[in-house]
């Protein structure tokens, strides 16, 4: 008999059933209306107000004034001083959450004893509300019944004013900030040590590398973009950080903690001053972006073609 030869598979056809442009147009309306209506349009809202006048009484437009919003702001001392604590938050976040949500994620991709624990309660502390975790650290740090300064005490030193202190104050939100939001970076940084074959650092252990040569000439240049991806989406929370500031020091003391973001808050709804408020938004975006561009093409990979 012969051999009945096997009928090749029947090919899809790709009818214009298939590939209806109306499909995938609908498919995608949501996210851009929700893209148009809390992203861009609030956007375009803010630059527009920040070339008007507004009326200190019913908030209604007074006409256009071009940048001299943006001229009175550079004018204003508290403006620059904002500025200077949105960077040196900035600074102080990145340089303090990087590397150590580097090392907690390599330790916990060594899967030692209580690697899970300590990942879920990080975790948790990355999930907790920023508003419940500021009011916590607020009594933790409170100068005469707080744990920080019954710790010192307990351990004969000198009891810290923290909150209350011009020096102090930036740096104990800085603390209380990493300490919840390490998770974060901390998780990208696992997805990335998990990504990386194990191939590679089994053969350089057999070519005699040691640990530490493994870390910095196979693990750390193949967690760049692990790194790139960290350092934006802190650096977009540090220029951000509004309710723990509101909560613990209002912006104090002497505006040793004031933000651009809470700066922007005081103008619009304690001064009555869309257009200076606006014009504070615009400018704190236009700092966000010019970290993250510098930050791009510091860590751009140069060998790339």
């Amino acid at each position: 008999m012969q051999a009945i030869a096997a009928k090749p598979p029947r090919e899809r056809r790709w009818t214009r059933q298939n590939s209806n442009p109306l499909l995938g147009m609908g498919m995608i309306l949501p996210a851009v209306v929700a893209l148009a209506l809390f992203q861009f349009l609030p956007l375009i809202t803010a630059v527009t107000n920040s070339l008007q006048s507004f009326s200190p009484f019913d908030q209604s437009s007074t006409g256009w004034v071009a940048f001299d919003n943006y001229a009175e702001l550079l004018a204003d001392p508290s403006f620059r001083y904002a500025l200077l604590n949105t960077f040196l938050y900035i600074v102080l976040m990145l340089g303090l959450t990087i590397p150590l949500a580097l090392v907690l994620a390599v330790l916990l991709d060594k899967r030692l004893p209580g690697s899970t624990w300590a990942r879920n309660a990080i975790i948790g502390a990355l999930a907790a509300s920023e508003a419940v975790t500021a009011l916590i650290w607020n009594q933790m740090y409170e100068p005469s019944s707080g744990l920080f300064n019954a710790i010192l005490h307990a351990m004969s030193l000198p009891t810290q004013p923290f909150l209350t202190s011009g020096n102090q104050a930036l740096v104990s939100i800085v603390v209380m900030s990493v300490w919840k939001d390490v998770g974060l970076p901390m998780l990208i940084f696992l997805a990335g040590l998990q990504a990386i074959p194990r191939e590679l650092p089994e053969a350089a252990e057999l070519d005699g590398a040691t640990e530490r040569q493994i870390f910095w000439t196979i693990t750390l240049p193949m967690l760049r973009p692990s790194i790139i991806v960290a350092l934006f989406m802190m650096t977009i929370t540090a220029t951000r950080i509004f309710t723990p500031i509101l909560i613990m020091t209002q912006g104090g003391p002497q505006g040793s903690t004031t933000n651009l973001a809470l700066y922007s808050y005081l103008l619009g709804f304690e001064f009555q001053s869309p257009g200076s408020a606006s014009a504070s938004v615009v400018c704190m975006l236009l700092v966000l972006a010019l970290i993250t561009a510098a930050q791009a093409f510091l860590l751009r990979d140069r060998d790339a073609k």
